[in-house]
């Protein structure tokens, strides 16, 4: 089997290319247009691979880069994007062209190529501030254009499957974190490298906001039973999280307590103005994806946040 992993040398992309190397025999194509990801995280994970691993710089906008990247694939995985709330504030043009018409790309190539299964990555984003849990069956209110750029994408997924019979698969992940995550902006790397760099953190708002923080190794579980599993619809949904609930300042405190066993000193939290277009409450109900993929987090917050904090100190 051959697969094509769009965004393979970011944060996601590297520890999944990890993720498959371990777990199967597949060839895996990377393409990234390396405007955020390092290749050289990508040959750190794939060096003992036996040539397992192909790399091609390309941009998922241009259809020849996307032609040459997923020749010979049998499934792809969608993880390119552009994916800050603010950004796609200040430029939703930029953020309509690099994830609809990116993904609208990818599809269309998907089908001219035959492939047998597209998995693409969206967010919780779509659903807007909701009352959580979230699950499939809320209606998607977006309240930044990243919400509904990526709400798009998981549109098109669902026309291409109907108009089609391309088997996509949309993945809703809360809120991601572990290794290689430290080119990422959210909030435990974000978090990590202020106390590192010995900075007071920034919390926006009271600290008060919940996410459903899950760790990277289970959002590689997804994706690969999603690609694995015999699904009856043409088009899938599914919400991946913990299903768990945890504040800012629980996250700080956590952090905090990790970072004291090591010795290191830990400035107390500048608290700023909240954010437009951010959501107060966040968690998720997994249990369609428990139910249909057989999918279980595996990683606690705390052992996640041990592993994710030993992997940026050393």
């Amino acid at each position: 089997m051959k697969i094509l992993i769009t965004g393979g040398c970011g944060f996601i992309g590297v520890n999944l290319v990890n993720y498959l190397l371990k777990k199967t025999n597949w060839q895996i194509n990377v393409l990234d247009n390396l405007s955020i990801g390092k290749l050289k995280d990508l040959k750190t994970i794939s060096k003992n691979s036996k040539k397992r691993v192909n790399f091609f710089k390309g941009d998922i906008r241009n259809k020849k880069d996307v032609e040459k990247a997923i020749v010979n694939c049998h499934y792809l995985v969608h993880l390119a994007a552009q994916t800050g709330v603010i950004s796609s504030q200040k430029d939703p043009f930029q953020d309509a062209e690099i994830n609809i018409f990116g993904t609208l790309n990818l599809l269309e190539a998907s089908r001219k190529k035959g492939l047998e299964k597209f998995i693409f990555a969206s967010s919780a984003a779509p659903l807007g501030e909701q009352q959580p849990p979230l699950d499939e069956k809320k209606v998607p209110q977006p309240l930044a254009p990243y919400g509904a750029s990526k709400l798009a994408g998981e549109g098109y997924c669902s026309a291409y499957a109907g108009s089609f019979g391309l088997k996509t698969t949309a993945l809703r992940f809360s809120s991601a974190y572990g290794p290689w995550s430290y080119l990422k902006g959210s909030v435990v790397a974000k978090f990590i490298k202020q106390i590192i760099n010995k900075e007071a953190v920034t919390i926006y708002g009271d600290g008060e906001q919940t996410r459903d923080f899950v760790y990277v190794e289970d959002i590689c579980q997804a994706i690969y039973l999603s690609l694995t599993k015999k699904l009856t619809n043409n088009f899938n949904l599914f919400q991946i999280g913990t299903g768990k609930e945890t504040t800012v300042n629980k996250l700080f405190q956590l952090l905090e307590k990790e970072f004291s066993k090591r010795n290191y000193k830990v400035i107390k939290p500048k608290y700023e103005k909240s954010r437009p277009g951010e959501i107060k409450k966040n968690y998720t109900n997994i249990s369609k994806a428990k139910k249909i993929l057989d999918y279980k987090p595996q990683t606690e917050l705390t052992e996640g946040i041990k592993k994710t904090l030993d992997w940026f100190l050393k």
